[in-house]
């Protein structure tokens, strides 16, 4: 999926990476840990966490069923930590 604003969809996902791997750290698990307990592909996991893919949405609620966080609260995350006046559309 192509976003008319890369740069800002960029801003997105490299903040979900770093909310990722936060959450993990907090429970003290490695990448390879939580891919095992929950056999999820550590790529996957390695991926998200390293801004490397653009997350779809089945992924990032695995992950977050995964580490016990619900999606919406990954989300509320998100939006507290982008930059004010945040917005993918240009106008």
């Amino acid at each position: 999926m192509q976003h008319t604003n890369t740069k800002n969809a960029q801003i997105i996902i490299n903040i979900l990476a770093k909310i990722l791997k936060e959450e993990r750290e907090k429970q003290n698990k490695s990448q390879r840990i939580l891919a095992d307990e929950f056999e999820i592909q550590k790529s996957l996991i390695s991926r998200l966490e390293n801004s490397k893919n653009e997350p779809k949405i089945i992924s990032l609620w695995t992950i977050c069923e995964a580490l016990n966080i619900k999606l919406s609260d990954l989300i509320k995350k998100l939006e507290k930590e982008l930059p004010e006046n945040f917005s993918l559309i240009d106008n």
